[in-house]
């Protein structure tokens, strides 16, 4: 007998319990739960090992038109443990209160993940059949590099792909936007002197700042993206002081950029490499060496798209609040959206304000209720012969 609450906390405590942090990864492991979980329902399971026992993985429920898909994606991967002291539980032994399950990624993925498994195994359980394929992916390192999201889409398993919904933590709102990331490192080079004649020198610290202040003055004549607010530039490193006494002629730092949709990272980073062309020029010898380490693009749907038309339908019918969300950090729908060209959605159990935390937690309320919807939108998928209203 299939009972949901029990599944959920024991799928969940499971999940927690196998550590898949970066930067290790790991998430071979989880695959290979997850696998033995499905392997009794269907063989239509793909593994991409992506080496160093980190792996990714497709899960296909056939559907009446196989030429067509839809597919539904979490992550398998987690931040990691600074502190173990800081936990009131140890933060991988799933402690469970009856309502919330604790432990590191039981909001940012397990909870998600778990989810999705539920809704997966009961349709089987039940022989459903959806009109199209549903494809349940999970994926390695989408904290970081997103491998595992990059290995789904050159595998050409997601190329009849028509639409995508991304499993993150939402508390339940619908994510109908998602900000962009651009990392920049940022070398400059000054000119020395004594810190009683700062005149004298150029100050690489002091010019590295000033750069992050032009391009966050850049940004706010951007505007604001309804439901992400404005872009920003923040200094997250900064170093080059040699000595107390010493202008520093040296300095590196990281600047993280996060643009609203609309903004072409092409052409920003245009703008900015011609930002720093003109402050060398005012504070000669000072050169600005810029190098992007991270490209993950903005994402935005319009509310009134068929796919989100029919989420509001989905949570009518179960009697949900409605209420749409933008998504400030990146996701993989970074990744696949671009790649595949598809509408999406991001939703998912859990709070983003509580995760990357000590004492993370999800309900077992929130993780049944996402699958209700899951399970919802893949009995309602339309088929060909349907089409979109």
């Amino acid at each position: 007998m299939f009972e949901p609450e029990r599944c959920a906390r024991e799928i969940l405590g499971q999940l927690v319990r196998i550590r898949t942090t970066q930067p290790a990864g790991d998430e071979k492991d989880a695959v290979i739960f997850l696998r033995e979980i499905f392997e009794p329902f269907t063989k239509e399971i793909a593994v991409l090992d992506h080496g160093a026992n980190r792996a990714s993985m497709i899960l296909t429920m056939p559907g009446r038109d196989r030429g067509g898909a839809v597919a539904v994606t979490g992550h398998l991967d987690t931040v990691n443990v600074d502190s173990e002291e800081a936990w009131t539980h140890a933060p991988f032994s799933a402690f469970c209160d009856g309502e919330r399950l604790y432990g590191r990624g039981a909001a940012d993925m397990k909870g998600g993940v778990t989810s999705i498994v539920l809704t997966a195994l009961k349709l089987f359980r039940e022989g459903f059949e959806p009109s199209v394929d549903v494809h349940f992916c999970f994926t390695a390192d989408e904290e970081y590099g997103g491998i595992g999201a990059e290995a789904l889409c050159n595998s050409g398993k997601l190329d009849c792909v028509a639409e995508l919904v991304v499993v993150k933590p939402t508390d339940g709102r619908v994510g109908l936007a998602g900000k962009g990331a651009l990392g920049l490192s940022v070398s400059a080079r000054g000119l020395s002197a004594h810190a009683s004649r700062p005149g004298q020198g150029v100050n690489a610290v002091e010019q590295v700042s000033a750069f992050a202040r032009s391009i966050s003055a850049l940004l706010r004549k951007k505007g604001r993206y309804p439901l992400l607010g404005a872009s920003t530039c923040v200094v997250t490193g900064l170093h080059g002081s040699i000595s107390t006494n010493v202008v520093p002629d040296r300095a590196e730092a990281t600047f993280d950029i996060r643009t609203s949709p609309g903004i072409s990272h092409a052409g920003l980073l245009d703008q900015i490499h011609e930002m720093a062309r003109a402050q060398m020029q005012k504070y000669p010898p000072l050169v600005l060496e810029i190098t992007p380490y991270l490209d993950r693009p903005a994402l935005g749907m319009d509310g009134d798209a068929p796919l989100v038309r029919r989420f509001v339908r989905i949570f009518k019918t179960l009697g949900l609040p409605w209420e749409t969300t933008g998504i400030t950090y990146f996701t993989d729908a970074s990744v696949f959206v671009p790649r595949l060209g598809v509408p999406f959605v991001v939703i998912g159990p859990g709070d983003e304000r509580f995760f990357h935390q000590a004492d993370e937690y999800v309900t077992l309320k929130a993780v049944l209720q996402s699958a209700r919807i899951f399970e919802e939108y893949v009995r309602t998928i339309p088929g060909a012969e349907d089409g979109e209203g």
